[in-house]
């Protein structure tokens, strides 16, 4: 075996690294046992549920940035996606985030412990099927999210309200809170018309050093380290998107817990675009190293035929690396 990038343990591989997993860390369930059983049961039923609810300041709620598109009528159209969590009711994270540590060479105490307690909250938070939530479009208009399905995710297809929206620009929807709930929740809808570029861009081991082919690495690099780009990717990014003025999308088979900490590493070091993450969450550590590793291509090719579906007529520059078979999978669009 090879030395660990992140220490001097040998290296192993993602299967490798999950079989060997034991402890609290190994073991840290996602609390979706706390949920409400008939809200869970009834989320099934989707737009046809009986038994939805709106957000209250007791909810976590994310909204996604997406791109709106023109559809075959000709109006403006988007997939809104939220995510729901009931605010601060995950298990205590102590044992997990000590034993965690200990896997990945991190001293009791150090200021990493802390990274690694923020980084596992939203694999922990109870999530919460049958909400909804609505948004707010500028002096535009309203529009409804949801409800919430059994993984605590929302995706619904939606007309803009109003007019008056410019190709490569942008807008910004925001939650419509209750009056006792001062937050700002709010979104970035990227305009994009039919022609021009778009480009499709890979995130681990492509723009972020993710080390897929270490089990031990992938975990360090995703709840300890500081995120770090790939080498010369930011420039180059930057590059593209002076000459090309493309609409960026970000394809990751990342869990959409990961959603706040790769926005926040795009923000700092990438154009602004779309992140497109697996909907679904993980019970484990090992289901994190499966959902990066686990039928990749077949996830990715989904996702492209989406795109493409929404911007057919534009010409489209593909960057990823073979880490999760992305060259396969964009030859198949």
């Amino acid at each position: 075996m090879a030395s660990s990038p992140t220490g001097g343990s040998p290296r192993q591989s993602p299967i490798e690294f999950e079989q060997s997993l034991a402890g609290p860390a190994a073991y840290l369930i996602h609390s979706r046992v706390q949920m409400r059983y008939l809200d869970w049961v009834s989320s099934f039923l989707g737009h046809k549920n009986p038994r939805t609810h709106k957000v209250s300041k007791d909810d976590l709620i994310w909204l996604f940035d997406n791109t709106a598109f023109r559809n075959q009528s000709g109006a403006w159209e988007a997939e809104f996606v939220a995510a729901f969590f009931r605010k601060g009711s995950g298990k205590d994270l102590s044992d997990a985030v000590a034993d965690l540590a200990e896997k990945i060479g991190v001293g009791k105490g150090d200021k990493a412990e802390d990274t690694i307690a923020e980084r596992l909250r939203p694999f922990a938070d109870v999530i919460e099927p049958a909400m909804t939530v609505d948004v707010r479009i500028g002096q535009a208009g309203e529009l409804c999210l949801g409800p919430s399905g059994p993984s605590g995710i929302s995706s619904d297809m939606h007309k803009l309200p109003g007019s008056g929206y410019v190709d490569g620009k942008a807008v910004h929807p925001m939650a419509i809170l209750r009056k006792n709930d001062h937050r700002q929740v709010k979104m970035t809808t990227h305009i994009a018309e039919p022609d021009g570029w778009a480009v499709v861009s890979d995130i681990d081991d492509t723009i972020k050093i993710t080390m897929t082919a270490d089990g031990l690495g992938i975990i360090k690099s995703t709840f300890a380290d500081d995120p770090k780009p790939v080498p010369g990717m930011p420039d180059l990014y930057k590059l593209i998107d002076s000459a090309l003025s493309p609409t960026w999308f970000y394809l990751s088979a990342s869990p959409y817990n990961l959603y706040p900490f790769l926005h926040d590493f795009r923000d700092k070091y990438y154009p602004s675009g779309t992140i497109i993450l697996r909907d679904l969450s993980w019970m484990n550590i090992g289901g994190l190293i499966s959902s990066l590793t686990v039928n990749t291509q077949e996830y990715k090719e989904a996702r492209l035929e989406k795109i493409h579906g929404w911007l057919p007529k534009r010409k489209c520059l593909m960057i990823g690396d073979s880490t999760q078979k992305d060259p396969e999978a964009y030859a198949t669009l």
